[in-house]
């Protein structure tokens, strides 16, 4: 092995930046709409702007970046119609994950996924806490299925719906359903019952889906 391969990514590398790039969005710290000044960003990051430019672009690939004319990049902001789009994505996805993630699954990965579950549940109404939980929960079940190229596309669901999906958070409605499903995929795993957790994977995506576009509109 040479002496490159072993070298770990630095925080200036460009995989790095993205990684944090795409944790301010979802968690809120970078809003759909706003504008990403390269110069502004690399001083606020402390990182290079050649790794920063390649990191952007990263995430424009993705669709987590947009440029719009005139005002650069900007954290892309979706439609009413896009974030529907989404959520239709994820139930043809995420559900059909269910059979493989328990045949995967350990008695540690069900504990730790309890101990997510917990803690969600301990953090009430907090929703940037929550926000953060939600995400290693979900990151962390459908990892189970070992569907690498499934998993990278899931994993880019989560990213886009997520901003739209805090905005629901943060009225603290519906936690005590939310946190009852999450228990509801625990216990399946428990079980080794892959019909319960797709049904409750289904269940949950809907549930979120109806909230968020009603956030939406205005409801």
């Amino acid at each position: 092995m040479t002496r490159a391969a072993r070298t770990p990514r630095t925080s200036n590398s460009a995989g790095v930046i993205a990684e944090r790039l795409r944790t301010s969005i979802r968690d809120g710290g970078l809003l759909p709409g706003t504008r990403l000044v390269q110069e502004k960003l690399a001083t606020e990051l402390k990182v290079s702007r050649i790794p920063l430019r390649e990191a952007m672009h990263t995430l424009a690939a993705e669709g987590l970046i947009e440029v719009r004319p005139q005002r650069g990049m900007v954290v892309a902001e979706l439609s009413h119609g896009e974030i529907a789009e989404l959520f239709e994505l994820r139930l043809q996805m995420e559900p059909h994950l269910a059979d493989e993630i328990v045949r995967g699954c350990r008695d540690r990965d069900i504990d730790e996924l309890q101990d997510l579950a917990d803690e969600m549940r301990r953090q009430g109404g907090d929703s940037a806490g929550r926000a953060s939980l939600n995400y290693e929960f979900h990151r962390r079940i459908y990892a189970l299925s070992e569907r690498r190229l499934t998993l990278r596309f899931v994993d880019q669901l989560l990213h886009l719906v997520e901003p739209y999906s805090r905005r629901w958070a943060r009225s603290g409605h519906d936690l005590d359903r939310i946190d009852d499903e999450h228990q509801r995929m625990v216990d399946a795993l428990r079980d080794r019952d892959a019909a319960a957790l797709r049904h409750v994977i289904t269940a949950h995506v809907e549930g979120a889906r109806d909230h968020v576009m009603a956030a939406q509109r205005g409801e």
